[in-house]
């Protein structure tokens, strides 16, 4: 579409003009991107263990990690579609953050937007936990063996 009073190309996003959608396609891109890397993981595990089909996928996702689990779930619902996942269940672990301070050195938990030492009140942290998204657990369907009759 084209701005008659800018002489600049539009983007139409499903027939929405705010950047509330823009931004809500982005994101919901990268959790499907995320999804897809994960699957790719599993099904690897998978079939190096030689199952066919996986039950149950459990992740850790930490506030400071850059993904909405929300968004992350919808997602896998589509990703998991036609693979060895098909049918597998999606549990999401979330982790606190945990920053080290480098004044006093006490570890302490903390809110994501303040990464301040619960201790001594310094902003000199690391963090220590919070920003992982990590494969916890992956649980298979093993194939009966067939043993053979004597």
């Amino acid at each position: 579409m084209f701005n008659m009073r800018t002489h600049r190309p539009q983007r139409l996003y499903a027939g929405v003009h705010t950047r509330t959608r823009q931004r809500l396609t982005i994101q919901s891109v990268h959790e499907l991107s995320v999804c897809q890397a994960l699957l790719m993981q599993v099904a690897e595990i998978a079939v190096g263990r030689g199952a066919r089909v996986v039950e149950r996928i459990t992740i850790e996702v930490g506030p400071l990690c850059g993904v909405e689990p929300a968004l992350l779930a919808s997602a896998f619902a589509v990703a998991r579609i036609g693979g060895c996942a098909a049918e597998a269940a999606l549990l999401i672990e979330s982790t606190s953050v945990t920053v080290s301070c480098m004044s006093c050195g006490a570890q302490s938990q903390t809110k994501p937007n303040r990464l301040i030492c619960a201790l001594c009140g310094g902003f000199r942290t690391r963090v220590v936990a919070g920003d992982e998204l990590r494969l916890r657990r992956v649980e298979l369907r093993m194939p009966e063996s067939r043993l053979p009759l004597a």
